[in-house]
């Protein structure tokens, strides 16, 4: 599900920028957008794979578990990111990081709702 939804969104968020006419400004920097989507998709599958495993081995922590998932999410992804802040202008770079940010926090997010739904239901 997690491939399905990062190449759904990354071509949906390929095509704004081409309808935009905006997706040139990827040539004056380093970061790609393909490169974006990969790192997301590579983080939010760490971070699904160990919130199943402590889903496991830790069913009673997994909300606190999963908060701090979260803490190394933003820290990784502001390490990934913080060379391109600032680049442009018209905020490019950090306009297209959150976009891809946030539609993997809101993934990491239902799959940890689901696993503690799962959980409480068979508690």
């Amino acid at each position: 599900m997690l491939l399905v939804v990062g190449v759904a969104a990354y071509f949906a968020h390929l095509l704004v920028l081409k309808g935009l006419q905006v997706d040139y400004f990827w040539d004056q920097t380093d970061y790609t957008l393909l490169g974006m989507y990969t790192f997301g998709v590579g983080i939010s599958l760490f971070i699904v794979i160990l919130t199943l495993m402590a889903q496991y081995a830790m069913p009673k922590n997994l909300g606190f578990i999963f908060l701090a998932l979260m803490t190394l999410n933003a820290i990784g992804s502001y390490i990934y990111i913080k060379n391109g802040l600032n680049k442009f202008e018209n905020d490019f770079i950090e306009y297209n990081f959150l976009v891809m940010f946030f539609l993997f926090l809101v993934f990491d997010v239902f799959v940890a709702f689901k696993a503690l739904n799962q959980e409480n239901n068979e508690g």
